[in-house]
């Protein structure tokens, strides 16, 4: 990786961290407030998968989740597909 890829990379990561404390911020946008982000446990929870079914879908690309200190973080209104094939297979 050269060095305005790893420049690019960290600051996509700066962005991303300013994004979150701001909607985590009292006054955040209302959109936020409607679509909070979600830890890794949660999505495997609310999809109704397994840590195995979990990383094969991040490997696959179905599920994209955001990479940030702390661990993978995802928005509701991306998991909207996966939801309805878990529903559809009788996960949830």
């Amino acid at each position: 990786m050269n060095k305005i890829d790893a420049l690019l990379d960290v600051l996509s990561k700066i962005y991303q961290l300013l994004v979150l404390v701001h909607h985590n911020s009292p006054h955040g946008s209302p959109l936020y407030d409607e679509d909070p982000p979600m830890s890794r446990q949660q999505v495997k929870d609310y999809l109704g998968i397994s840590e195995s079914t979990y990383k094969r879908k991040v490997r696959e690309g179905v599920l994209r989740p955001r990479k940030l200190p702390g661990g993978d973080r995802f928005f509701k209104s991306q998991l909207l597909g996966e939801y309805r094939e878990s529903r559809r297979r009788g996960r949830l």
